[in-house]
């Protein structure tokens, strides 16, 4: 084999699906990508790929040789983790779109010596790869959010994949909208109250191997006739503030992030609206002291929020 390098290239394509999207991202030519995966096909003597028209896929051979190759890069990750010069402050992590979560990450950040080097990775995306992106390797941890109905889907999908987890929060979603909504000052709001409303969705939510019938049903239960489907968190403060007609399903806010959006959370009396947040790891993961900071501080953000809604 020419060296490990190789083996990130062929994560890299299977994670894609694609040697174009994969040499993007790995910010090298297509023509070399390719020959690179040739040589390393060559070295081990097997076929990692099936070139289709849609794509690349692996074969139940590569598929083999690839769960090894994550196996190794995830060690030689943390080996060079344990081993990073010191003062280097390193730290990842893939969440969902919480405000809570942001505003812990905020707080940690502030805890760095400006004086030594800092790498940190931040990515806000959705459950399923959030994931993906530990189990891969990609980010050290992880908070993955479920409804607690579906929490068998994702214990399970942790498992295949090696993961371990820890409770982060559990909680009610809140209806999060303008200070200028008509029901902002309501003295109970109940889900029929806001089908007039237009819901803000984070539309890219999936449960892991979920039936057909029951995610047909799921759909259907939370089709909506006024919808606006974003995928970041930053446009859905912009949204409620502009559109008091709107609202968006959240998990409790930090009282700073209301006051300064000009915001209200309200429980709704008869919503189906009980979640989890849990952080999740791969086993035998050894935490850095930049990753006990952040749970540190994602526990007193998680303890300050719960204590504002008493």
């Amino acid at each position: 084999m020419n060296n490990i390098q190789h083996l990130r290239y062929a994560v890299e394509v299977e994670k894609t699906g694609s040697i174009s999207r994969a040499a993007e991202n790995l910010f090298m030519g297509q023509p070399h990508l390719s020959k690179a995966i040739r040589e390393l096909e060559e070295d081990m003597n097997i076929t990692i790929f099936n070139r289709t028209s849609k794509g690349v896929v692996p074969t139940p051979q590569g598929a083999q040789f690839l769960e090894y190759a994550r196996n190794i890069l995830m060690q030689i990750d943390e080996l060079e983790s344990l081993y990073k010069p010191s003062g280097s402050q390193t730290f990842s992590l893939s969440q969902p779109r919480a405000s809570y979560a942001a505003y812990a990450f905020t707080k940690f950040t502030q805890t760095l010596d400006g004086g030594e080097a800092i790498d940190l990775k931040y990515r806000e995306t959705n459950s399923m790869q959030t994931i993906k992106d530990v189990s891969d390797g990609h980010f050290g941890l992880g908070i993955v959010r479920y409804q607690d109905i579906h929490e068998k889907y994702f214990l399970s999908a942790l498992d295949e994949r090696g993961l371990k987890y820890e409770t982060i929060w559990n909680f009610e979603y809140l209806a999060l909208m303008s200070r200028e909504h008509q029901l902002a000052a309501a003295p109970e709001i109940s889900y029929s109250d806001l089908r007039q409303f237009t819901e803000i969705v984070h539309d890219d939510n999936s449960v892991p191997a979920m039936p057909i019938s029951e995610a047909r049903m799921l759909a259907q239960k939370h089709e909506k006739k006024k919808k606006i489907a974003v995928y970041e968190r930053g446009i859905q403060f912009e949204l409620l503030q502009r559109l008091p007609c709107t609202y968006i399903w959240v998990s409790p806010m930090p009282r700073e992030v209301l006051d300064c959006f000009s915001l209200v959370q309200r429980p709704c009396c008869d919503a189906d609206n009980s979640f989890r947040d849990i952080l999740i790891f791969r086993k035998n993961y050894r935490f850095s002291r930049e990753d006990k900071t952040f749970i540190k501080n994602l526990k007193e953000t998680v303890e300050e929020v719960s204590d504002n809604l008493k």
